[in-house]
């Protein structure tokens, strides 16, 4: 809006000046451009008489006035002057154009841009008259403000209409048209248009814009085409060093397969303190673990949660309790996992539970996970999990409470058999143990004397 506000003002002022210098009617040539560009190039080009007028002796110091009043931006005066102009029954074309301008400015600083866009049109009504860069840069501004609008076909065609008026095309215009065409999902027309628009500013040794640069980032994107766009997300990170396009640059090294440059950016950021979003910290966590570095991940989400960058919740307890035992940290991985399996809506995680208990020998805390997950149920496989619990209670001698488990392990067809020796072996446990208690017999340890001959 700023943008469009200046170059408006700015062209009123110069094409006033000009024209006051005038004679009443000014006669000049100019050459056709349109069909006639499309002869052979060694035929001459057609040339015609053109009328233009300019503003009149006698109107010349009211339209000075108007624009001391525009650029001290008193909208009061410059009404009420314009009012007064309009009145005149013997305006000429251009003195009607520039009032039909000033008024679309006015419109145009109080964000009425359909009245804006209305006055802007009339001047571009009538051809006869109008000089042509004030002509042509009507059709210019008209469709910028159609583009502001969001009616993006329709100011692409008057985009189109103006850059056919120019020997070299703004790089502005460029863009523009290009804006018009990503805004209508035609990427591959946009492309060229925005390309040769920053090729045009380096050229000339300047920097190309950053949202120039964001607009061609995005077209790249929107194609699928993330080798293309990591060269000018390089350019957006070495000219307009930000957060956002180092995490864009990550993303792109995710959409070419390579992690390891992604974990070492986000890494980066880390270390800098530049990480601080949830997303963020839980991203490089798992790359960390996709890196085979589960000590770094399980650090990253430990001190994310302790600060409460992390939310304290199932997904992040499951991934923290994951990390810290793939770093063999299984003690401290126990807690975690405890309360994820609390938060989960189903036994899967108190199972891993149980079975991290197995593992450490820790029978009835393992006892007590298999229990809680057998009753929340949904698992993978809950015959695995009876013998499982049936395991925890034999080891803790429970023999009776085993076997009956054992027995409960006898309906799930993929562990029956397994249950069977479970309690073929329990059994014999118990009478083995019954023997071992027994009291042991005396032993008649007399000796007969031996009768000698």
């Amino acid at each position: 809006m700023k943008l469009m506000q200046k170059t408006s003002h700015s062209f009123i002022g110069l094409s006033l000046c000009a024209l006051v210098m005038l004679p009443v009617t000014a006669v000049v040539e100019t050459t056709f451009v349109g069909a006639q560009q499309a002869q052979a190039q060694d035929a001459p080009p057609k040339r015609r008489v053109k009328r233009v007028e300019s503003i009149r002796q006698k109107n010349v110091k009211v339209f000075e006035k108007i624009a001391e009043a525009q650029d001290a931006e008193n909208v009061a005066e410059m009404t009420r002057l314009l009012d007064r102009l309009s009145r005149e029954e013997d305006l000429n074309n251009i003195e009607t154009a520039y009032i039909a301008q000033f008024r679309g400015n006015i419109c145009f600083t109080q964000d009425r841009l359909q009245c804006a866009l209305n006055e802007f049109k009339k001047v571009i009504r009538t051809r006869d008259g109008i000089p042509d860069g004030m002509y042509n840069n009507m059709i210019y501004v008209v469709a910028q403000v159609l583009f502001s609008q969001e009616k993006y076909r329709e100011a692409l065609g008057y985009a189109q209409d103006w850059i056919k008026t120019q020997e070299v095309p703004s790089p502005d215009g460029l863009i523009l048209i290009g804006q018009a065409h990503y805004q209508l999902k035609q990427y591959d027309q946009a492309l060229p248009n925005v390309q040769k628009a920053i090729t045009l500013y380096e050229e000339l040794g300047t920097k190309p814009k950053e949202g120039w640069l964001n607009l061609l980032s995005s077209i790249y994107r929107q194609k699928n085409q993330f080798k293309q766009m990591l060269p000018v997300v390089k350019s957006l990170v070495q000219l307009y060093p930000k957060k956002r396009y180092l995490l864009t640059l990550g993303g792109i090294y995710n959409e070419l397969d390579d992690q390891k440059r992604m974990t070492a950016m986000y890494q980066a950021l880390y270390d800098q303190g530049l990480l601080t979003t949830e997303s963020e910290l839980v991203t490089l966590a798992s790359l960390s673990m996709s890196q085979e570095n589960p000590y770094v991940a399980s650090q990253i989400m430990k001190k994310g949660m302790d600060s409460g960058a992390i939310k304290k919740e199932l997904k992040n307890y499951q991934i923290l309790s994951q990390a810290l035992y793939a770093a063999r940290e299984y003690e401290d991985a126990l807690d975690p996992l405890k309360r994820a399996a609390g938060l989960s809506s189903d036994g899967k995680l108190y199972n891993q539970l149980g079975q991290s208990y197995i593992a450490l020998n820790r029978w009835r805390e393992a006892e007590s996970a298999l229990d809680s997950a057998l009753k929340k149920g949904k698992l993978r496989d809950t015959g695995q999990a009876v013998i499982s619990l049936g395991l925890t209670q034999f080891e803790q001698k429970k023999f009776d409470s085993a076997i009956a488990t054992f027995n409960r392990a006898l309906r799930y067809e993929k562990v029956s058999s397994t249950a069977q020796n479970w309690i073929k072996y329990t059994k014999s446990e118990v009478q083995r143990l019954k023997e071992l208690d027994a009291p042991i017999q005396e032993i008649d340890t007399s000796v007969e004397p031996v009768a000698s001959n």
